[in-house]
């Protein structure tokens, strides 16, 4: 399906090959760094295994050393109201790869899910728009394992032969749900 997004004057927002996982992975690092900057009073830190170990959590906790992961979003999810009646103001991804990981390696974790919608219009067979929202909201480990048992899992049709590495499937939750604490 051939889509347009705009932002919030109105330009259109053209993105880099969304199945470059190379290229999204180096714009994470830069953006776990921001994160860090910009929110000190959660005590966290890059993860210093992430020198050895690319696939260790991003971040830990300064003084617990406990593990914490960044999931920067920038695009809403639009037809998560159509496919899955989560309200694309509030329907954020999370790739199934990293839950499994998570699960089997790094319980305990907490993961911080840092919203600013660059995008907020899609034109499609439809047009869906959503307000202008920046914040961040944790998600503990207990309250990942029930919220991905009740959400729905979105398959990328485009990713179905994928030989890159990228997830082939993510949750969509509810910033609203009641799993998610908004910390700032």
């Amino acid at each position: 399906m051939a889509y347009k997004t705009f932002d919030i004057r109105g330009n259109e927002i053209v993105q880099h090959d969304l199945q470059d996982k190379g290229d999204w992975c180096e714009k994470g690092a830069s953006f776990e760094e921001v994160f860090v900057r910009r929110y000190p009073h959660l005590e966290l830190i890059i993860n210093p295994e992430k020198q050895s170990n690319i696939y260790a959590p991003d971040l830990s906790y300064r003084e617990s050393g406990l593990y914490a992961d960044l999931k920067t979003q920038n695009t809403p999810f639009f037809l998560s109201g159509a496919k899955y009646g989560i309200d694309p103001q509030y329907a954020v991804t999370f790739n199934e790869k990293d839950f499994l990981r998570y699960r089997e390696n790094y319980p305990g974790i907490d993961i911080y899910f840092w919203v600013d919608w660059q995008a907020i219009r899609f034109v499609g067979t439809t047009e869906i728009s959503v307000q202008p929202m920046v914040g961040v909201w944790r998600l503990k480990y207990a309250d990942m394992l029930k919220a991905v048992a009740s959400a729905s899992l979105h398959v990328y049709t485009q990713r179905v032969g994928d030989q890159k590495g990228n997830a082939k499937g993510s949750f969509v939750l509810d910033l609203k749900g009641g799993a998610f604490t908004r910390i700032a």
